[in-house]
């Protein structure tokens, strides 16, 4: 919800109370102007734009110099600290976000096995980047929708992008492999779909179209496997596999990661699985700037 008092906010130009602290602590029109390097009636107009809101003079010419109503007193009074504290935040903004921020969404199961070397190469490279990872997962817009709204610098998506505006480039493909845990009662090395029909499967939840046709696809070819539990959560799907009797698929790097800690072993499919290809995207104004394109040298080197 949108705060009252902010839309209040937004149709008043918050400079005039900068100005306004200004001519009250320098008690001149002109000094203001040259702080701020505008010509003294643009001072003078804002003054009146401030008397017209506030209904009150706010200053009232005496001698050479101009005195502060007592409006303004107390105006001045509630301004100043609390323009001061949006000083020290932009102030603290600027200090605190030195690293250029990028904005990864993927699936985890694209992500997780390339960030990671990313990070150390964006670190041995001393380049000045901070990396934000957004899991893809139900209810986020496509690939589209996050770069065209700015939500997102790059994303992995399962389906290649035709677009004016993206540029879509292959990024690898994932082979997805089927697993349980090592003391699961099925003790065969390989597995037919006769043998799923006495299994329970757990599947990943995905937001990414493209792998979830797939997946889709898949279990279409398995008639006889029974899905006991879905979740868009990869610990809790590799937390199952590795406590029950049921078997899932994961791409090949995680079970190669992970395998040791979820003691986790591989069945070889006696049907045939495709590979998932993963593609790049991203908005094609970034390639002119150079900082986003050493950042992409750095993804896709690994």
């Amino acid at each position: 919800m949108v705060s009252d008092k902010v839309l209040k906010l937004a149709s008043f130009n918050l400079n005039l109370l900068t100005t306004f602290c200004l001519i009250y602590s320098t008690r001149s029109i002109t000094e203001v102007s040259e702080i701020l390097e505008v010509t003294p009636p643009s001072v003078s107009h804002a003054l009146r734009k401030l008397r017209l809101h506030f209904e009150d003079p706010l200053f009232i010419r005496h001698g050479n110099t101009i005195a502060p109503t007592v409006f303004a007193d107390d105006l001045y009074t509630q301004l100043k600290q609390t323009l001061e504290i949006m000083s020290d935040s932009i102030a603290r903004s600027k200090q605190t976000n030195k690293r250029e921020t990028w904005v990864i969404y993927s699936p985890f199961s694209v992500a997780v096995h390339n960030l990671s070397s990313a990070l150390i190469k964006i670190k041995l490279a001393k380049l000045n980047f901070k990396i934000k990872y957004i899991e893809t997962i139900l209810g986020i817009p496509d690939a589209v929708g996050l770069l065209n709204l700015r939500k997102a610098d790059l994303v992995f998506s399962g389906a290649p992008v035709v677009s004016t505006t993206l540029t879509c480039v292959l990024f690898c493909e994932l082979t997805p492999v089927l697993v349980c845990r090592q003391d699961n009662p099925f003790q065969k090395t390989s597995i037919s779909i006769d043998d799923l029909k006495n299994m329970d499967m757990v599947t990943h939840l995905t937001g990414d179209e493209m792998i979830y046709q797939r997946k889709q696809s898949l279990l279409a070819t398995l008639k006889n496997a029974q899905v006991a539990f879905e979740t868009n959560s990869i610990l809790m799907l590799l937390t199952l596999l590795s406590e029950t009797d049921c078997i899932g698929f994961i791409t090949q790097d995680a079970f190669t990661r992970y395998r040791d800690i979820f003691k986790l072993r591989q069945l070889t499919p006696l049907f045939p699985v495709q590979k998932i290809s993963v593609y790049l995207v991203y908005r094609k104004e970034l390639e002119k700037k150079a900082s986003f394109m050493q950042f992409l040298e750095a993804m896709k080197n690994n």
